[in-house]
């Protein structure tokens, strides 16, 4: 594979799957995170494989600072051919405290989550874009959230904002199919790690939700947007990668 691949978020424990599997694929890799010691070091943990990867610090809620990366990225490899944008976190991930009732949400702390979530979401598209449509085609794929489409318990800002990426996704696909360029939605499902700030009862009830009865594998949700990123006739599409009925 000789593709340039950002990956946003890819200091976190999903999206640094998502990287590492780009890398071992052997693309140029993009690896994003909002520190430059984090991404520097997963940049030199991945040049270990076939792929060639540089780290580049940049806040998603930043369009500037999500254009200057895209621009760094041309200027190094001379275009991007797939961005990933796993960015992002329910209230308990961003803040390291509690996720809250809906009431209970300070201003601050709504505009937190939609701000990573959803303006980073635009943001992504919004810097990746023109380059994408310059070189005549592109990518671009949004890590999304089933709770987007079926709610859980105090995720009223969670879900708010990643309901409105499955509406960004789907009019930035029609507004950009004709430079070739696909846009797509994956929703991975319940992945516990480090960030995810789940009590074992909320582990429990979304198994119980789900068919198979287990949580989801990042190794495989990594190698699906791999997979999916090679697709030149899929685009507006929602992909949900864990065993819960959504739709």
């Amino acid at each position: 594979m000789e593709k340039v691949v950002i990956v946003t978020g890819a200091t976190g424990g999903l999206g640094a799957e998502i990287a590492r599997r780009f890398g071992s694929a052997g693309a140029r890799v993009v690896v994003n995170g909002r520190t430059q010691a984090t991404v520097e070091r997963l940049a030199g943990e991945l040049n270990k494989g076939p792929g060639k990867v540089f780290g580049y610090a940049a806040d998603v809620s930043s369009y500037q600072q999500v254009k200057a990366m895209v621009e760094a990225t041309v200027e190094r490899w001379g275009r991007v051919d797939v961005l990933v944008n796993a960015a992002g976190g329910t209230l308990a991930m961003l803040t390291g405290k509690a996720d809250k009732l809906l009431l209970e949400h300070t201003e601050e702390e709504w505009d937190l989550v939609v701000d990573v979530n959803l303006k980073g979401t635009f943001n992504c598209l919004k810097a990746v874009a023109p380059q994408m449509i310059k070189q005549k085609g592109g990518h671009i794929i949004l890590v999304s959230s089933g709770s987007g489409i079926k709610p859980g318990w105090l995720m009223s800002s969670y879900t708010a904002a990643k309901a409105g990426v499955f509406g960004l996704m789907k009019a930035a696909a029609r507004e950009l199919g004709e430079y070739d360029i696909k846009v797509n939605a994956v929703c991975p499902g319940l992945i516990v790690h480090e960030r995810t700030g789940m009590y074992q009862a909320k582990i429990e009830n979304s198994l119980r939700d789900t068919m198979l009865g287990r949580l989801s594998d990042p190794a495989e949700f990594a190698d699906f947007i791999v997979y999916l990123s090679q697709k030149a006739n899929i685009s507006g599409q929602t992909f949900n990668l864990d065993s819960k009925i959504l739709f």
